[in-house]
């Protein structure tokens, strides 16, 4: 499926007009329901074909990444399909350390030092991917770089840059035609 194409599908399967409150907080009169997208699986096939092609160039053009890594909940059915894809093992990032088990926040294999890619499914305003490779950072892993399928233009860029990422976006919330009504 052609990039123009899966924005088509992305926008077909999971775009909503409403009244929702966001993660950060915020008010918006749309909606992109990711689980809408991650659970329709000719939708989520063509974006992790693409998203494993972004990556793929970022390794070409010099990247190291040993692993991908994916914020629970939403970023976990794209990090596993992307893992498939590249054929690199995944970390998956808790929100909280979880108090039975492992007692572990970060699941998966790793070793310190190691780089990853962290992956995302919507960015607004970054809070929740700054918060996983903050995580990461603590666990001694290398996290530059965060791959997103939508950054819907709300300050996510910029609060990834204050952290040390640098966001990459398969869209941009303009790119899919999207314009918030007031």
């Amino acid at each position: 499926m052609e990039k123009e194409a899966v924005g088509e599908a992305l926008l077909r399967a999971a775009y909503l007009e409403g009244d929702f409150v966001l993660r950060s907080g915020r008010r918006s009169k749309y909606y992109l329901d990711k689980y809408l997208f991650e659970t329709d699986p000719q939708v989520l096939r063509g974006i992790v074909g693409e998203m494993a092609l972004m990556i793929r160039n970022e390794l070409a053009r010099g990247a190291v990444y040993e692993r991908l890594a994916a914020p629970e909940l939403g970023g976990v059915v794209l990090g596993a399909g992307l893992s498939l894809e590249l054929g690199l093992p995944l970390l998956l990032v808790r929100k909280a350390t979880k108090d039975y088990g492992t007692i572990k926040r970060i699941e998966g294999r790793f070793e310190a030092g190691e780089k990853v890619a962290l992956v995302e499914d919507i960015v607004t305003s970054g809070g929740a991917a700054v918060l996983a490779a903050e995580a990461l950072r603590e666990a001694g892993v290398v996290v530059d770089d965060l791959f997103c399928v939508v950054d819907r233009e709300e300050g996510g860029a910029q609060a990834a840059r204050e952290s040390g990422l640098t966001l990459r976006a398969l869209f941009t919330s303009s790119e899919l035609g999207i314009v918030p009504r007031p």
